[in-house]
């Protein structure tokens, strides 16, 4: 490799053009042959000396005695020149001599000597005058100190090294042409960036010779190579300044720098950066990919949707088009993910996306929005039967089983379909219809699709409005709670209240849990409001524990959502501080659903809340799916009967085997029961027979206001 800061000189200790080998001529026979002449100096810089080869005579200029330390009292001879020569110069010197002397007319040579204050050089310049039969009769020469170059030289080289150890070490390849387009400096990356091999690149190689090779082998596109290699010839001759990216054949991206270079305030030549980018722009590809696209099935993101989903809105337009969007939720896929953990959900997601793509057509888009839900927009559709025909197929695809891990597992989707321009005339709109047709597909059943309609979107609009209407009421103080009496099997002792909440979002309106409770529970506002329910039911219960002697527990429902809040227990550990309830004035009852949805959290959960000093009580007990080997792990005080089973008990058998058998179970467990919904007194006496401990229901007592509950407490006697 050539640079152009290099050392054009030998290294330091080197004598230039000679060998360092010995070569044996005797000084006195050299001496011998050596005639006297006339010495002259041009420059005190210079020594001069002459040896008369025939009388034997040496003369030494004072310059050339000064310069290497002779005195004046030593009579000039080869041998005290030589003696002082460098012994690493000595067989140099003597072999120049020798050439000379066997016909040679004069030699240079450079030499050192060790002197006061360190090693000088010197530069020897000698010539032989002969006779006529061409014997040496004479030999003259000059002597030069060429100290202070030799270390400008060694700087210069050690200056050089260090460049280019730079160079060759910069993670760019670099090139320097001269005012002509000629290489004057480069480095080892730039033959491997160029593709050009490493001998090709020599000093003053031109321009176009080196990049003809990548412009034959593709580099610069079709094209005649010489055509290609003129015009960037005649680019780098502008010496404008350029910054571009160039992608090679191999797949390599070069960021390609170019900056004229100035020297003494003029161009003189061109320098040339080539940055191998590859990386950076992998990093930028995976980048905008992980921006569009969801990381864990690849599919597009919502961001992505949205774009695709207007472009194809736009298209179905201008062609006069239909276009489909599809909404789909996994069925049950909650249970999965809590049961098997989120590694086999993560699983279950991506086998589901490999599925949907595989039924898609190109031209349609394939989205997860998160968590279970997709999103499809088919494009080009011939109408909703098309569209129908699609879905059944897909429908049918992903309802077959799935293999993760080794376990086979089912989910079936429900699938929610909207139509432009019937369905909406943009992107959003699409969506929401979409998806309320998919929640309508659920509550049919699930495993099944359905396509929006006019009294669909009235009943999404209607929720909206009620949502939008519940937010409002939790700040605005529009809620109350209501008291139903629980009593003995007899009816005749009050043992406490249930706590059930009413909306009254006007003075004419009272709306029943039903109505707003699960739109609580899907948007999460249940938190909140369940936080305000126990917290009244407390503060009441604490004024009735003042009325008497009596202690009548409180009893609250509590929700799923509420019992999956890691702070669940911290906060009825705080609503109990600050009301100053007894802890065990309280009862919070679960449903078996809520319990079973994981059933190992709620275990640690519930044995939290017993160490507070709570009652719990099973709610709807039979109207779920619990395992009693989870049940007899909770830490229950109370087991309740749901009222579906009370209801018709006079008249079916099986509903009264079951109830018997749920005594027996709960006594069996250590539990009290409690039977829900009793409305007749041929009711209470038949669930009085099968041992149930304590009654609830319109038999009684409908719920009641605060105010009304207050009576009833202050009539029985405690």
């Amino acid at each position: 490799m050539h640079r152009a800061l290099e050392d054009p000189d030998d290294k330091p200790g080197r004598v230039a053009d000679a060998p360092l080998a010995p070569v044996g001529v005797p000084l006195t026979a050299i001496s011998e042959q050596l005639a006297a002449r006339p010495v002259t100096e041009s420059s005190h810089l210079v020594g001069a000396w002459a040896h008369d080869l025939t009388a034997d005579r040496v003369i030494w200029s004072e310059t050339f005695r000064a310069m290497l330390d002779i005195p004046r009292t030593e009579m000039p001879s080869l041998e005290g020149f030589v003696a002082r020569v460098h012994p690493a110069d000595r067989d140099s010197v003597l072999d120049h001599l020798r050439r000379v002397l066997d016909g040679e007319d004069g030699a240079g040579f450079c030499f050192r000597i060790e002197r006061s204050g360190g090693c000088a050089h010197f530069e020897a310049r000698m010539v032989i005058d002969r006779d006529r039969e061409g014997r040496p009769t004479r030999a003259h020469g000059t002597i030069q100190d060429i100290t202070e170059r030799r270390v400008a030289e060694e700087e210069l080289h050690r200056k050089s090294t260090y460049l280019n150890a730079i160079l060759d070490h910069l993670p760019q390849a670099i090139s320097v042409f001269d005012a002509q387009l000629r290489l004057q400096c480069w480095n080892g990356r730039f033959a491997e960036v160029i593709g050009v091999p490493p001998q090709m690149l020599t000093y003053n190689a031109r321009f176009e010779d080196i990049y003809r090779v990548p412009a034959e082998r593709g580099e610069f596109g079709p094209g005649d190579p010489d055509e290609l290699v003129e015009q960037r010839r005649r680019l780098a001759a502008s010496f404008e300044p350029l910054l571009f990216e160039r992608t090679r054949t191999d797949g390599r991206t070069l960021l390609i720098a170019r900056e004229p270079l100035y020297i003494d305030g003029r161009v003189g030549g061109l320098v040339t950066t080539y940055t191998d980018i590859s990386e950076r722009k992998r990093i930028e590809a995976e980048v905008r990919h992980l921006a569009h696209h969801d990381a864990l099935t690849g599919l597009a993101n919502r961001c992505l949707l949205d774009a695709r989903l207007q472009q194809a809105i736009a298209d179905a337009r201008r062609g006069r088009q239909q276009l489909a969007v599809l909404f789909l939720d996994l069925d049950r896929f909650k249970n999965i993910n809590d049961s098997l953990g989120h590694h086999v959900g993560d699983a279950l997601l991506v086998q589901v996306a490999d599925r949907l793509r595989a039924e898609m057509r190109e031209t349609d888009t394939v989205a997860r929005l998160g968590g279970d839900e997709f999103v499809i927009a088919l494009q080009g559709i011939g109408g909703a039967s098309d569209v129908a025909r699609m879905t059944e197929t897909l429908l049918e695809r992903l309802s077959a089983s799935y293999i993760v891990d080794g376990t086979e597992l089912h989910a079936t989707p429900s699938i929610g379909i909207s139509l432009f321009p019937a369905d909406g005339l943009d992107a959003n709109t699409l969506l929401r219809n979409a998806d309320a047709a998919m929640y309508h597909a659920k509550a049919l059943g699930r495993a099944n699709y359905q396509f929006f309609t006019d009294a669909l979107n009235q009943s999404t609009t209607a929720r909206l409005e009620l949502e939008n209407r519940l937010r409002r009421a939790i700040g605005s103080d529009e809620f109350e709670l209501w008291y139903q009496p629980l009593l003995d099997a007899s009816g005749t002792t009050l043992n406490g209240f249930e706590a059930l909440l009413r909306w009254r979002s006007d003075s004419e309106t009272l709306h029943l849990p039903s109505t707003f409770i699960p739109i609580a529970e899907d948007t999460g506002m249940i938190v909140e409001l369940g936080r305000w329910v126990l917290r009244e039911a407390c503060i009441q219960a604490k004024r009735w524990s003042e009325f008497g002697p009596g202690r009548p527990r409180i009893s609250v429902n509590l929700s799923a959502r509420q019992l999956r809040d890691v702070r669940f227990a911290d906060s009825v550990a705080d609503i109990l501080a600050e009301t100053g309830l007894e802890p065990s004035m309280l009862e919070l009852e679960i449903t078996e659903s809520s319990v079973m949805d994981r059933p190992d959290e709620a275990v640690a959960l519930l044995h939290r809340l017993k160490q507070l000093g709570v009652g719990i009580a099973i709610d709807d007990f039979g109207t779920g799916y619990s395992s009693l080997s989870y049940l007899k792990m909770f830490p229950l005080d109370r087991l309740k009967i749901d009222g579906s089973f009370v209801c018709d008990i006079d008249n079916d058998p099986n509903d009264s085997a079951i109830v018997s058998a749920a005594v027996s179970l709960a006594h069996n467990l250590g539990l009290p029961v409690v039977a829900e919904g009793v409305e007749t007194a041929a009711q209470a006496l038949h669930l009085a027979r099968l041992g149930c401990d304590e009654l609830q229901g319109f038999h009684f007592s409908r719920p009641m206001p605060a105010l009304e509950a207050d009576a009833m407490l202050r009539m029985q006697s405690w």
